[in-house]
């Protein structure tokens, strides 16, 4: 138990069993309860923060590098939430949504839950026996928190460099590795009713390609990004600009490689974001096309990196022809801490050639003096 009483032995029983295959991980979850009808589930939204109401939660680190990894949670109603773990442990994204499925339901001994999620959605590192692992069981009547590895207050599931381990996995596969997602926009006006119609097609590709489990690249050629969740609506009377996270899915994957840092760029902390995506495509509030946009992302060893670039087409009035650069890399050391760069270059809105290099140093423990 983490909560209410730190050590001690869970209230209630939860069982958890694991399989494998070659092309699927299998999760099924028992939470048994003495009083069913008093367990707290009332969200039915994918995504919706599940603090509130029972619920269990499973991380996965499939580098096995203790600093990111996959959270999957599902609620007694079978409402969902997945996210990234970003900031060797230290923030979500909850803006990314995984390919994978899960049901629940209740009975007279409590609740249950499966989950399966293809390997296909999951980046892994290649080679790999055996991944980070833990598991979180919440019983809100109870206010209450168990959890498998690291039952501690003073840290959270998602300090995932304190997770167990899932062993005796088999060497997974990503098979080709290659997803090309093709699509066209297009409209067809007639201004007048003496003229004939006018057809206009936009047809645009992404294509994402994965190189060995550890380096990811991705291509998109003819995007304005325009096609995604529309931001919450907020009324600001200050002279600062509104923060509003990432929600596009190209620059979603592996964004958390770009957080420079202690804890910049966080949820908790937007005073210093020296790459901030949402600037790309976007100026003064209008979208700009992109013609063609490419990142590469992966590990190699200890070291991370990310790499990207985007050609701006221009709008006349508002922004010319620009070229976005962003790259960043950062070594690992020993069990939490890290040294890295980031170096951009451009301006989104055209006005200055804008570069800007930095270098960071982060060192954590979580076991000082011992």
């Amino acid at each position: 138990m983490v909560e209410p009483e730190e050590g001690t032995l869970p209230s209630e029983q939860t069982e958890i069993r694991v399989a494998v295959t070659h092309g699927a991980i299998y999760f099924g979850i028992m939470c048994y309860d003495q009083y069913p009808d008093k367990v707290v589930s009332y969200t039915m939204q994918r995504d919706a923060q599940l603090s509130g109401e029972d619920h269990v939660k499973i991380v996965l680190d499939t580098f096995l590098n203790g600093r990111t990894g996959y959270i999957f949670a599902i609620n007694p109603n079978g409402a969902r939430y997945d996210a990234l773990i970003e900031k060797e442990g230290g923030g979500e994204n909850s803006q990314w949504d995984g390919i994978w499925e899960a049901a629940a339901r209740r009975s007279k001994d409590g609740w249950s839950a499966e989950i399966y999620i293809p390997i296909k959605t999951l980046r892994f590192g290649t080679g790999l026996r055996q991944w980070g692992f833990n598991v979180e069981r919440r019983i809100q009547r109870l206010q209450e928190t168990d959890r498998w590895a690291s039952p501690n207050r003073n840290f959270k599931i998602t300090n995932i460099s304190l997770a167990g381990l899932l062993t005796s996995i088999p060497v997974f596969q990503q098979g080709k590795g290659l997803t090309i997602r093709p699509y066209t926009l297009g409209n067809r006006t007639q201004n007048n009713p003496e003229e004939s119609f006018s057809t206009d097609f936009d047809p645009g590709l992404d294509v994402l390609k994965n190189f060995g489990g550890s380096i990811t690249g991705l291509l998109s050629v003819n995007t304005d990004f325009a096609e995604t969740e529309v931001d919450t609506r907020r009324i600001n009377l200050t002279r600062f600009p509104t923060f509003f996270p990432e929600k596009r899915t190209f620059f979603l994957e592996g964004s958390d490689i770009y957080a420079f840092g202690l804890g910049m760029g966080s949820s908790h902390s937007n005073d210093l974001v020296p790459f901030f995506s949402r600037r790309v495509g976007l100026v003064e509030g209008q979208t700009v096309p992109i013609d063609v946009a490419v990142k590469a992302i992966g590990n190699v060893g200890r070291f991370s990196f990310g790499v990207f670039d985007a050609l701006m087409r221009p709008v006349e009035g508002l922004t010319p022809r620009e070229n976005l650069f962003a790259a960043r890399g950062f070594q690992s050391l020993w069990a939490e801490s890290k040294l890295g760069f980031l170096i951009t270059g451009g301006d989104p809105s055209g006005r200055s050639n804008s570069w800007q290099a930095g270098i960071d140093f982060i060192y954590k423990t979580s076991r000082f003096q011992g």
